[in-house]
């Protein structure tokens, strides 16, 4: 799969397609996070503005993401939740898990606010 990703200073923001949470689009996400690390880009920013809709299988998913990155000493941090996808992980209480970026201060689209923005994010549920 071809990802849409941008990269700086260590830090990756990937965008996560709205077909993300298929097995084989996971592996390939994991295979890309390994390549990242290997790389020396050690925290990945996972955009989630096209997923309006998650399950069980899906939040399933995103918990398997944090545990390889975590075994691969890769941080990830999801940003730009929709409605729906936020109240679901707060619900089940999953934000304790997740690292999941205040709203207040979601990535810009420009590149060099980017950089500026990415060393300054604050992030839930401790800021940095």
């Amino acid at each position: 799969m071809n990802w849409s990703l941008r990269k700086f200073n260590g830090y990756c923001v990937i965008d996560l397609p709205c077909s993300v949470f298929q097995e084989q689009m996971i592996e390939d996400l994991k295979d890309l996070l390994k390549d990242l690390s290997d790389n020396d880009c050690n925290m990945v920013f996972l955009n989630m503005s096209q997923i309006s809709k998650v399950c069980s299988k899906s939040l399933g998913f995103i918990i398997n993401i944090y545990k390889f990155a975590d075994s691969s000493n890769i941080e990830v941090k999801l940003y730009n939740l929709q409605p729906y996808v936020s109240q679901l992980i707060y619900q089940t209480r999953l934000n304790q898990v997740f690292d999941i970026c205040n709203p207040d201060n979601e990535l810009k689209t420009d590149y060099h606010l980017q950089e500026l923005c990415l060393s300054q994010v604050c992030c839930h549920p401790s800021c940095q």
